[in-house]
């Protein structure tokens, strides 16, 4: 698996290996190799947007990754002659989710409600589409305060929080227990 380019963390080649025999491999082969170095490009620039730990391998590179991180716990930790398997997996993913829904980050149709609206029914013509409330008492995964990234996309904090990100943006909360 070849380093990052200037705009991405993978190549189509590296994508169409990750995905060969998984079963999203036929939904990434429809994809035309213009359009997956696209999404490769959108997810990279996504993943940007994190706080990674440890330090870039070269101070003057144009992404984050490569990155040096000590191994630690359940970590293997990373070098500068490859990228974790994790942000390979993160990568290819995100560019197949982004590609099938290309609002899923930013949004679109916009309609004018604020950040702290809901829309419930969009309506354009005769196309109209209907929202599910959201479920009382579920919170989400990670609060307002997190990268969009990861309220959008809540499985890239599990794949790559512990080993590679940093910060807290969870809305978990640390119950104190006592014997008594």
């Amino acid at each position: 698996m070849a380093l990052p380019t200037s705009t991405s963390y993978l190549s189509v080649a590296d994508a169409d290996a990750y995905f060969a025999g998984s079963f999203n491999a036929a939904a990434w082969a429809a994809i035309p190799d213009a359009d997956k170095a696209i999404a490769l490009a959108e997810a990279t620039k996504w993943l940007e947007t994190l706080c990674w730990g440890g330090e870039k391998c070269d101070a003057g590179q144009p992404l984050a990754w490569p990155r040096v991180i000590e191994a630690a716990g359940c970590c293997s930790g990373a070098d500068c002659s490859a990228l974790p398997p994790a942000l390979v997996q993160a990568t290819a993913e995100l560019a197949l989710a982004l590609y099938q829904n290309q609002t899923a980050i930013i949004g679109g149709g916009g309609g004018g409600a604020s950040t702290t609206q809901l829309v419930k029914r969009q309506k354009l013509g005769d196309l109209e589409i209907e929202y599910q409330a959201p479920s009382a008492g579920v919170t989400p995964k990670y609060s307002q305060n997190a990268p969009l990234l990861l309220q959008k996309f809540p499985w890239l904090g599990d794949l790559l929080g512990e080993c590679y990100l940093q910060g807290s943006f969870g809305t978990s909360r640390i119950i104190g227990r006592v014997r008594s």
